[in-house]
Formats: C-alpha cells, sequence, structure tokens
C-alpha cells in the first residue's frame, strides 16, 4: 500500500490518535489505518467542524462532509482544495472495530492491530435501527448497544421495547430485575388469586422452578401504601412484589443466579395487570 503525503492530509477540524495514518489500498481507494497497536476503549478520532441544521445541507453542497448528531442536526466539515479531512475518509464496515461514545467520539471496540484499518458501521448513526418488531435491526441494537452516537442511544434507552437489557454475566451472584408497572388494572392487583396465578405464569415463561407455595398477604393500614405483597421461593432464588392500591402500581422483583430475559418478563407482566408505563432496572450483583 503507498502512503500519502502526511503534510496534505491533515486533520484540520478534528482529532485523530497518534498513530493512524492515510494509505491508498490495492483498490486505489484513500483509508485510514493504524501504526501502531491501539487498546480497547481508546479514543480513536474526535469529528470537528460546524453545526448546522439539515436545511442549509442544501446549501453546502459537496463542498462539506456532514456528519449526523442528532435528529435535524449535522457536523460538518468542509473540503479543502488539497482533500478531505482524514478523519472522513475513515470508511465503514459491517465488522468494524470502532463505535461511538456520544456524538462524535470513535473508540475502539477491540484491540487493534498495527496495520488494521479503521472503520465504524453506518448503522451506529443511523435512526433506522430504531424500528420495532425486526430482527435485523433488533440483532444490530443488542451488536452494537452503547456504541451507537448518543442521539440514537438515548432513544433505545429510553424505549422499553427497544432497550437492551444485560444478560446475566459469568462470575454474577444473579440477575435482578426490577419492574415498576403504573396504571395496572385494579381488580387484578387486588385478587389473590390472580396474582399466585400471574407467578405461575411467570416461571413457566423465563424457565424458573417454583419452591413451596406463593405467599399473597395483604398489607397496610395507611392506605397511601396499602395492598397485597407477594413473595415466592424458586429454587435459583425469589421473586417478590408489591401491588399499591392508591396508585395502581405494581413493584416487583425479580431476582435469580440462573439467566432469563428481563424484557420477556416485563412484557409478561406488563400485559398481565394491563399496566401503562413501565420501567425495567436490570442490574448483575457481584
Amino acid at each position: 500500500m503507498k502512503l500519502f503525503n502526511k503534510d496534505k492530509l491533515v486533520s484540520r477540524f478534528s482529532y485523530l490518535h497518534r498513530s493512524l495514518e492515510t494509505v491508498e489500498n490495492e483498490a486505489g481507494q484513500s483509508i485510514v489505518v493504524t501504526n501502531a497497536p491501539i487498546s480497547k476503549g481508546e479514543t480513536v478520532a474526535v469529528w470537528g467542524g460546524k453545526v448546522v441544521h439539515k436545511n442549509e445541507l442544501f446549501n453546502l453542497g459537496t463542498h462539506a462532509y456532514a456528519h449526523p448528531i442528532a435528529k435535524d442536526l449535522y457536523l460538518v466539515t468542509p473540503i479543502h482544495d488539497d482533500g478531505p479531512d482524514t478523519i472522513n475518509l475513515i470508511r465503514t464496515s459491517g465488522n468494524p472495530n470502532c463505535g461511538f461514545k456520544g456524538e462524535i467520539t470513535l473508540v475502539a471496540l477491540k484491540d487493534i492491530l498495527a496495520g488494521e484499518e479503521i472503520s465504524y458501521d453506518s448503522y451506529m448513526l443511523n435512526p433506522e435501527v430504531l424500528q420495532e418488531n425486526d430482527s435485523f435491526f433488533e440483532a444490530l441494537r443488542k451488536r452494537y448497544n452503547g456504541h451507537f452516537s448518543s442521539f440514537i442511544q438515548d432513544e433505545i434507552q429510553k424505549d422499553p421495547n427497544l432497550r437492551i437489557f444485560p444478560a446475566f454475566q459469568e462470575g454474577a451472584w444473579g440477575l435482578l430485575t426490577s419492574i415498576d408497572l403504573e396504571g395496572c388494572n385494579p381488580e387484578t392487583i387486588r385478587d389473590a388469586d390472580a396474582i399466585r396465578r400471574y407467578v405461575v405464569e411467570l416461571c413457566e415463561l423465563i424457565d424458573m422452578k417454583r419452591f413451596g407455595d406463593t405467599h399473597v398477604v395483604h398489607f397496610g393500614e395507611d392506605e397511601r401504601v396499602a395492598g397485597y405483597s407477594m413473595f415466592q421461593l424458586i429454587e435459583t432464588s425469589c421473586i417478590s412484589a408489591h401491588f399499591a392500591n392508591d396508585t395502581n402500581v405494581s413493584y416487583i422483583d425479580i431476582f435469580s443466579c440462573k439467566g432469563y430475559d428481563p424484557k420477556v418478563a416485563g412484557e409478561f407482566t406488563k400485559k398481565f395487570f394491563g399496566g401503562g408505563t413501565i420501567r425495567l432496572n436490570v442490574v448483575n450483583r457481584f
């Protein structure tokens, strides 16, 4: 591969890792490679330039590169007489070694060896990945979770239908899912038999073996907190809950040292209790 004149192709507005250089591949294309190893998590590049609204892009014509940083905003870097900023020569790939941290910072997804081309996946900047009920985009959300540009990552995190929850990690004591479900059907959360049935069906769904009976007891003299509380031992730990009559909110905790899918548990819970807004917090406990 032929090296370019480094004095000619420089980043006037952006930051590049000190090991990056521009070369010409066998097809005669300009690509960016590293001449030294880069460790996982290191900052590889940071885009710089001027922020403009999408309506202004037409006026810029082909005289600038546009990097999306929000729904309608782009960071643009001009093309100089001697060529584009080197950062804009970083190509996209379906098997990238870099991803985003924030809107403009590119970080190494893995240890990158000397001689490797620097790349990222264009879907990390593409709002198409926010489509629900699409197996292709769901796979991308799982693969690049935490490394989309933040204007996309934020949408994933706040939508329970899109959010990617942590799986059970090796070495963890257990996986805890806390479900806060608002707007529950008042009749269901006030029905002890229905709550017991919920536990049985939930355990079957997430493949948890119940140990003993489901305990359902009405607690609280103060109406602000009164309602049924539930506790169920399972072979790998326990499931507990409280159902608040005053607000029709359910608070459910699933803790297990055996892996399960928090999203499946959340979706089932919402359907069973006829709830509205749902908040899932999932953590591995060590």
